[in-house]
Parts: structure tokens; C-alpha cells; sequence
């Protein structure tokens, strides 16, 4: 991992601590695990490149492939990788789509537009398991 990658690993952190605590009491996660089942939950998770590296961080490779419907990172009904969730499982609660989620959505989702220009990194937002389907090299191991 490349210097600037390492300070977008930090600055994330700075981002997801402050979306965690706007949004604490606003919705609950009952970790029901349904929607980690993209394709029957009717959404996709996605991510940018900086997003990616901090989640390979923190919890290297999804322990097994996301398939069609399943986040990799699942086991159970069980988030394995719970710390280094991407803003989307931050901002997103079953059910519970409102004016603040969105809100806090946007602004840090800005935020991490401007670490990763700032830093010089490609934006690429796409769908979270295309970037882990060729993992980020250097990346791939918690840290």
C-alpha cells in the first residue's frame, strides 16, 4: 500500500467515525443479514476505490466470494467485517430510508470524493465486489 493509500485508510476512518455517530439512534441494524443478500434485497453495494482499501484493511479478502446474492463477508446472519463496512452498510438500515440517512449519505460520500482527489487516487465507484474481485495489491491483509 502505497503512502497516500495509507492516509486515505486514516482519513476514512475520521469520515466513518463522524457518519457513525450522526446516524447512532437513528436506525438500528437488527443483523438479520437480509440485506447482505443483494439480489433479494433489491440493491447493490457500492463503493469506491478508497472504500475498498479500507475495507481490505481492516478485514483483508471476504473470507468467500460474493455470489449472486450474498456479500462475502456474511457468515450466518453476521457481519465479519462490521469495523470496516463501506457507506453504504453504514448509511443503510432495513426499512428505514429517511432524510437524514440521506443527508449524512451525501456529505460523507463528498468527503470521501475530496480525500481521494486530495490524496491523487482513482475515484471508481462501482459495485463493491468488482473491486474485490481483483483485490487492491498490498491490500489484501488486515493491518
Amino acid at each position: 500500500m502505497t503512502e497516500n493509500e495509507r492516509r486515505a485508510v486514516d482519513a476514512l476512518s475520521a469520515v466513518y467515525d463522524w457518519v457513525d455517530g450522526e446516524l447512532h439512534g437513528v436506525g438500528t441494524c437488527r443483523a438479520c443479514g437480509r440485506c447482505c443478500h443483494f439480489k433479494t434485497y433489491g440493491h447493490r453495494l457500492y463503493a469506491c476505490y478508497a472504500e475498498a482499501l479500507y475495507l481490505l484493511a481492516k478485514h483483508g479478502v471476504p473470507p468467500v466470494n460474493f455470489e449472486d446474492d450474498r456479500c462475502g463477508y456474511q457468515q450466518d446472519a453476521v457481519c465479519l467485517a462490521r469495523e470496516g463496512r463501506v457507506l453504504g452498510c453504514r448509511t443503510f438500515f432495513c426499512g428505514r430510508d429517511t432524510r437524514k440517512t440521506r443527508d449524512v449519505h451525501s456529505r460523507a460520500l463528498d468527503a470521501i470524493r475530496r480525500i481521494t482527489v486530495e490524496l491523487g487516487l482513482p475515484w471508481d465507484y462501482r459495485p463493491l465486489v468488482q473491486h474485490l474481485e481483483a483485490p487492491v495489491a498490498g491490500a489484501s491483509q488486515p493491518g
